[in-house]
């Protein structure tokens, strides 16, 4: 039996700590997955690595997520597999490859996307390793949720516009809220729904405050004094705004495809490796918020096209964001790491959505 000791902060953002609870949940013989907190020792590097010794045996396999814990595990030595938080900047990605060339250390990547970007910055092909992230499809609710909506205090009519995961830098939902103004002047019923969770929310609720629109912003978490799976937000939905131009996470977006809501997106190189224009949402190469407005507009004004990208979208969804698909391919990397062994993950078969390049 492989031992895989996973090291995750203590407060992760959505995707880490979606997929640490995913591999903790695992159920496999050949592996035994224990978790390891990054607690307030790892303030300190020696107390740190004390620990990580003393917990761990030469033979374990480190998962790591975030550049504190493969700080730490760099020292101690072992095998380790790097999960990035975030995407590397120039920075991370220098030292990345310095540690790499003492260390034997494997990293994930959620997205080509950062693949690409990591290998052009010099970091070896042959230990960066594609594994999107993975939706779990039971925890998936895309029809309309009546009982939410009116706890969230919204109406029958209004058609809100959800933007996906937490509201960081990176996913640019002040974009999304400028856009979801612009349709608020034209009609009030016009919603933007945020989880609540991230460092840009004030930003967004400056921006309410300071045009005037007290309805504009619904704040699930605020709204509900609790906190939530964003999985249950898709219930009080009508649409999907994904206003993203930097590098972003993109589990949040899977789980939007995969409960059927249409999406109007912003085409970047990572979004376009999850959606397509016309086929599995509607994209704009410009994304003014003007311009992501009227792209509502004409989503609600096409009935079919709005139901045929949302369908397109789900399906999709199921065939490159399944967990089995993910856990065999953490499977595949476990065992190569504990060997020793070239990492080479098998071909998928060709399914209804398989046509784009590094989707396999």
């Amino acid at each position: 039996m492989i031992r895989i000791v996973q090291v995750a902060p203590s407060a992760p953002d959505y995707p880490t700590r979606t997929t640490s609870q995913q591999l903790l949940r695992w159920n496999d013989s050949r592996f035994k997955i224990e978790p390891y907190a990054l607690g307030p020792e790892f303030l300190h590097a020696i107390r740190a690595v004390r620990n990580f010794r003393r917990e761990t045996n030469a033979n374990d396999i480190l998962h790591v997520f975030g550049e504190r814990a493969l700080a730490a595990a760099t020292v101690v030595g072992r095998k380790i597999i790097y999960s990035p938080i975030g995407f590397p900047d120039r920075q991370a990605i220098r030292w990345l490859r310095a540690v790499m060339s003492y260390r034997d250390v494997h990293i994930v990547c959620p997205t080509d996307t950062m693949r690409r970007a990591l290998v052009e910055g010099g970091v070896p092909i042959e230990r960066c390793h594609l594994i999107r992230p993975a939706v779990e499809f039971a925890k998936v609710k895309g029809r309309r949720n009546p009982e939410l909506r009116a706890r969230l205090r919204l109406n029958d009519d209004d058609y809100v516009l959800l933007a996906p995961g937490e509201s960081t830098r990176q996913a640019g939902h002040h974009r999304a809220c400028w856009s979801a103004s612009i349709l608020h002047v034209l009609d009030t019923r016009y919603k933007l729904l945020v989880w609540g969770r991230g460092e840009q929310v004030p930003r967004l609720h400056h921006f309410e405050a300071r045009v005037g629109q007290c309805e504009l912003l619904i704040d699930a978490e605020a709204r509900l004094r609790q906190e939530v799976p964003f999985e249950s937000l898709l219930g009080a939905a009508d649409a999907v705004l994904v206003t993203a131009q930097a590098p972003t996470e993109t589990l949040s977006i899977s789980v939007c495809m995969a409960a059927g809501l249409p999406i109007v997106a912003a085409v970047s190189p990572t979004v376009a490796e999850l959606l397509e224009d016309r086929h599995t949402a509607l994209m704009l190469g410009d994304p003014t918020p003007r311009r992501i407005a009227q792209r509502v507009l004409d989503l609600r004004e096409d009935n079919q096209l709005r139901w045929e990208i949302a369908d397109k979208a789900r399906t999709e969804a199921y065939e490159f964001f399944s967990l089995t698909r993910m856990l065999s391919q953490y499977a595949v990397l476990f065992e190569a790491v504990a060997q020793n062994k070239h990492v080479e993950f098998p071909q998928q078969p060709a399914g209804a959505g398989l046509r784009f390049h590094g989707r396999a």
